[in-house]
């Protein structure tokens, strides 16, 4: 992978990873500020949502990591050639 490209790579999972961080933030914000006048059955299903957001963000910042890897793992490689 060419030196430009792994730079590219890492541009690109910079602003991957920001857009995460924020959506990562603001479910732990929602969870702190669950209205106390929720029913139970309410705030279980509020906090189920929750929980699959935050499934699915760790899920994509995981891949983003395995990208970094393989981004990384290249690099080197590229400059030997």
């Amino acid at each position: 992978m060419a030196i430009e490209n792994v730079s590219r790579v890492a541009d690109c999972l910079h602003e991957l990873r920001q857009p995460l961080n924020v959506i990562g933030l603001a479910t732990g914000n929602l969870r702190s500020a669950l209205c106390p006048g929720l029913s139970r059955e309410q705030a279980d299903y509020l906090t189920a949502k929750l929980d699959r957001i935050d499934e699915q963000v760790a899920r994509v910042a995981s891949l983003a990591e395995q990208m970094a890897e393989a981004a990384n793992a290249a690099a080197p490689a590229s400059r030997q050639t």
